[in-house]
């Protein structure tokens, strides 16, 4: 076999495969900001618990500008909102101690029923976004100016 392999796709349209290039390449970059410095996204998720609009905000635009994609980005804070879902809602979650006292801490900030609101709202945008009918960048932003 060469090193380049064409195959057609489901419309018969000619597409150049390299499967040797996924293993070379490393998905596990540093992402560093303007400055240079190495961007923690657990900063982001830290400042969506303790709810802070102006916080999470900037993080997420520091983020952005560390070159992390609004899906990734996205599936962080959804992560932290699912924890803290979790925690409110079983007595012992099978998850190691530090994310779930951690997560624990974080659920003094929201009040009954708001959690599942605030996961329903991104669930929900999250689907529309990937349908065509909003943008996930959009989605993040209000979310976060909505906490």
């Amino acid at each position: 076999m060469t090193e380049e392999f064409y195959h057609k796709d489901i419309f018969g349209a000619i597409v150049d495969a390299r499967f040797g290039s996924a293993e070379e390449t490393n998905d596990e970059r540093p992402l560093f900001d303007k400055r240079g410095r190495e961007f923690n996204i657990f900063t982001l998720t830290d400042a969506v618990g303790a709810r802070k609009k102006k916080e999470s905000w900037i993080l997420y635009q520091k983020a952005l500008a560390a070159g992390l994609t609004a899906e990734e980005i996205f599936f962080k804070v959804f992560w932290q909102v699912k924890v803290m879902l979790t925690v409110s809602k079983a007595k012992d979650a099978d998850m190691k101690a530090f994310p779930y006292n951690k997560a624990k801490s974080f659920l003094k900030n929201f009040g009954p029923g708001e959690l599942e609101k605030l996961s329903e709202n991104l669930v929900v945008g999250y689907y529309q976004a990937r349908r065509g009918q909003g943008e996930i960048e959009t989605l993040i932003e209000k979310t976060l100016l909505g906490l």
